[in-house]
């Protein structure tokens, strides 16, 4: 495996070449601050360049040209990452080896690629308003979604309290009061400057010609230079006198306890993998301390696990309960917290999610889209995805560094979800 990093119009390019993947697989990142002013707009543009351009202005016309390109996929995404708001274009493609004596499939996508990002279907210098209107209705939809799951729905509750004065409590599919104040005006102007001011990242995978894939992008990606945004880290945060308390009344059959922690730890600390494994240790696998002492032993939630995000530096324990269960269940996850914090727990269990947390790496290296998320997100952060590297760092963690990361851990925020009024 041979990885070439160089810009190519205002781009910044990562091409992997390997023959591991009868496919060749990019994706496109749009990378801009999250902003409230202007995320809702900005996850609804992907989905309107995916729905109409000016050589195939339907879906149907659309999928039909993905299916000349010998089955081609074109997924979306959006996300935000610290501080970062990023909209992701990918692609994959059978590699042209496999096919015909110079096959031009390659170039092809690209062309279609560039159909996409650059040619969308206009009318008057805006976007088609009945394309924008479907799409709109389908975003609403997604918040409607987000709502009736429950799990998800007291997740970002949980940050939204938690994070209530910070950038990092907005959604990265935006706001649902901000959907109908969006035209096909307003929105056609925030892609221009998508366009022009957005860093842009672009990751190629596959069997390929460094010289064939930059030849392409040169002529394809005619992007115009830019500024270049790096920070990823989000420092917006406070400090915590009295754990916040919040009590939401919906009408659900379980309950869910959601915790949320500051772990003041970011992915460019040295202790992020300590913190990595603390978490795992704590609620990430099926022998994980949270698993086995609050769901199996005192069989007091549905499920129950725990997650750490790299750029902003907090924890997060969610669980389906028994509404009557809550107070018990608290005080258990609570103590499974201590236990890192004293260092009570075995060395089999450290070892155990030690080598979970590696075969998970290892299996992401055995798809090339996961692949690339893994490259593009160790990017963000000025690393290499390096899997003997990150495997070592990972097997050079201590039990005396668990524990001082768990010493770190500040409960900052209690939202329960159920459906009748309780004291905390």
């Amino acid at each position: 495996m041979k990885r070439i990093r160089c810009s190519v119009n205002g781009l910044n390019v990562t091409i992997i070449k390997t023959d591991k993947f009868k496919t060749t697989d990019f994706v496109l990142n749009f990378k801009q601050y999250l902003n409230k002013d202007n995320v809702t707009m900005r996850a609804l543009i992907p989905y309107v360049l995916k729905s109409a351009t000016k050589n195939y202005p339907s879906k149907k016309e659309f999928n039909r040209k993905l299916e000349k390109l010998y089955g081609a996929s074109l997924g979306i995404s959006v996300n935000k990452q610290g501080k970062l708001h990023i909209l992701s274009f990918r692609m994959s493609i059978v590699n042209d080896k496999y096919l015909l004596k110079n096959s031009t499939l390659l170039d092809d996508s690209f062309v279609f690629f560039n159909e996409v990002i650059f040619n969308p279907k206009i009318e008057n210098d805006a976007f088609t308003e009945k394309v924008v209107d479907e799409e709109k209705r389908l975003l609403k939809e997604q918040f409607a979604s987000l709502y009736d799951d429950k799990i998800r729905f007291s997740y970002h509750r949980l940050i939204e309290e938690m994070c209530k004065f910070e950038n990092y409590a907005i959604k990265s599919i935006g706001k649902l009061e901000d959907i109908d104040k969006i035209t096909a005006k307003n929105l056609y102007s925030t892609y221009l400057d998508m366009l022009d001011n957005d860093t842009l990242d672009l990751l190629v995978i596959g069997d390929v010609s460094e010289k064939r894939v930059k030849t392409i992008i040169d002529k394809y990606l005619p992007f115009k230079k830019r500024n270049v945004i790096n920070e990823v880290i989000d420092t917006e945060t406070k400090t915590i006198r009295k754990v916040n308390e919040v009590v939401e009344v919906k009408e659900i059959n379980q309950a869910k306890l959601n915790l949320g922690f500051r772990t003041n730890i970011t992915g460019i600390n040295k202790e992020y993998y300590a913190l990595m494994l603390m978490n795992a240790i704590l609620g990430v696998y099926p022998n994980s301390l949270l698993f086995r002492n609050v769901r199996e032993k005192e069989s007091l939630c549905y499920y129950i696990a725990s997650n750490i995000d790299k750029g902003k530096g907090i924890m997060i324990i969610y669980a389906g309960i028994n509404k009557n269960d809550y107070k018990k269940a608290y005080k258990i996850i609570i103590e499974q917290i201590d236990k890192l914090k004293n260092g009570d727990f075995d060395d089999d269990l450290m070892e155990n999610c030690r080598k979970s947390l590696i075969n998970d790496l290892l299996q992401t290296t055995d798809n090339p889209i996961a692949f690339l998320s893994s490259e593009y997100s160790h990017s963000l952060y000025q690393e290499i995805f390096d899997v003997d590297n990150i495997q070592d760092k990972l097997k050079q963690v201590t039990k005396e560094e668990i524990i001082k990361v768990a010493n770190k851990l500040q409960e900052d925020t209690i939202y329960l979800l159920t459906n009748e009024e309780v004291s905390l």
